[in-house]
């Protein structure tokens, strides 16, 4: 269904072939630009600001470059940000799995790496075979061996609906630590994304984080919990190129109170 959406959608663009060329020309090498300018700046966050589907293609391979670059008035703060590189791959038609490289860098400090992630996601049954899709999320972080953090484990609902140009999506989100140096409770998390397939080269969509805090703890209240919420543009580019580019503004004193997104693609 969402294929003969994104076909009708192409339908109904009237642009002569040679324009349509020329702009997404454009729309590329703007986007590689933004990339180019992002790595420049290399002026932490808790979670990439990434929203996962349960869904899974079988075959898939891809990178994908994260980053977050937090703005705020607080100096340790501000210009502080989270670069990821991710490679993933869809073994079968319900389970892909990935690796991820962690690197951060505050104002003033060096460039620094963080840790490897091993994430998988398995889709529980078909694509629109339920009402809402759904899958599950497991992630494996180990932190660099210099830093003397305990290794983390982080598990995910994820759940999709699509209704008709919209789709929704929803991740519920624990983390937990283990090991040496744990602490022995449990951080609950979510995200959420609603987004209109409305060209296939622009999606507007808007996204909401938090990070709720530890479970069975509600010391500090809300205004202890950091929350996100912002405009993001989301799109698939000629060359099997993807990006999503967006602002999120802080919702509590607890929260960045800005934050740019960015999430580079390319599919082998």
């Amino acid at each position: 269904m969402k294929q003969d959406l994104e076909s009708e959608n192409d339908n109904v663009d009237r642009f002569p072939l040679a324009v349509k060329w020329k702009r997404a020309r454009i729309c590329a090498g703007g986007i590689a630009l933004l990339l180019f300018m992002t790595l420049l700046m290399t002026p932490t966050t808790v979670n990439a600001k990434k929203v996962y589907s349960p869904i899974v293609e079988q075959g898939e391979l891809e990178f994908e470059y994260i980053l977050d670059y937090s703005l705020d008035s607080d100096p340790r703060i501000d210009g502080s940000a989270r670069h990821q590189f991710e490679l993933e791959y869809g073994v079968t038609d319900r389970w892909m799995t990935g690796v991820v490289g962690d690197f951060r860098k505050r104002r003033g400090q060096a460039f620094a790496y963080q840790g490897v992630k091993w994430e998988n996601i398995y889709q529980l049954f078909e694509e629109g075979a339920r009402w809402l899709d759904a899958g599950l999320y497991f992630e494996y972080i180990i932190p660099d061996a210099s830093f003397n953090k305990p290794d983390v484990i982080e598990l995910k609902l994820l759940l999709e609906k699509e209704q008709g140009r919209w789709i929704h999506t929803t991740n519920l989100i624990l983390k937990k630590e283990l090991g040496a140096n744990a602490v022995n409770h449990t951080i609950a998390a979510y995200a959420w994304r609603s987004k209109w397939r409305w060209k296939k080269m622009i999606e507007p969509a808007l996204e909401l984080y938090g990070t709720i805090g530890e479970l069975g703890n509600s010391t500090g209240g809300l205004s202890a919990q950091s929350h996100q919420i912002g405009p993001v543009l989301l799109g698939k580019l000629p060359g099997s190129f993807s990006y999503q580019l967006g602002y999120l503004s802080g919702l509590t004193p607890a929260s960045d109170k800005g934050m740019f997104k960015f999430v580079f693609g390319y599919e082998f």
